[in-house]
């Protein structure tokens, strides 16, 4: 498998376990050790975020746009995709998301997520707005 079909492999699972709220699907994409950064959670461990990503949102529904690659070579990739989701008992929100990630040297898993959206649209949902 080539690295970008490694990579194109990794932003269709990413996507998929999203999609399906499959938090075990997920959390094999992170190593261990990975971090997440969001616009309203700040950074703290991958495995915290997503698992209150899967516990707080329902009704999931994604459309994956592009998935970029870097081209000098280091261990990182981009997936930009639509994101619909209902947060708790609220109504249907899409946001539009970049989500950068650093690989693992062998680019098998994620180190950390660096996720990007306009957060206007959400804030109200997390009792920001």
């Amino acid at each position: 498998m080539t690295g970008k079909d490694r990579i194109d492999d990794l932003a269709r699972q990413y996507l998929q376990a999203i999609e399906s709220g499959d938090l075990s699907a997920m959390l094999g994409l992170f190593a261990e050790d990975a971090t997440a950064t969001s616009p309203i959670s700040g950074k703290q461990p991958a495995r915290d975020f997503y698992t209150n990503v899967m516990q707080i949102t329902r009704d999931r529904s994604i459309v994956h746009k592009n998935t970029f690659t870097d081209t000098s070579g280091a261990p990182q990739m981009a997936v930009h995709f639509d994101y619909t989701r209902t947060i708790r008992d609220g109504h249907p929100e899409t946001i539009e998301c970049v989500d950068l990630f650093e690989l693992t040297e062998d680019q098998s898993q994620f180190k950390s997520v660096r996720i990007i959206y306009d957060t206007a649209p959400v804030l109200v949902d997390f009792g920001e707005a």
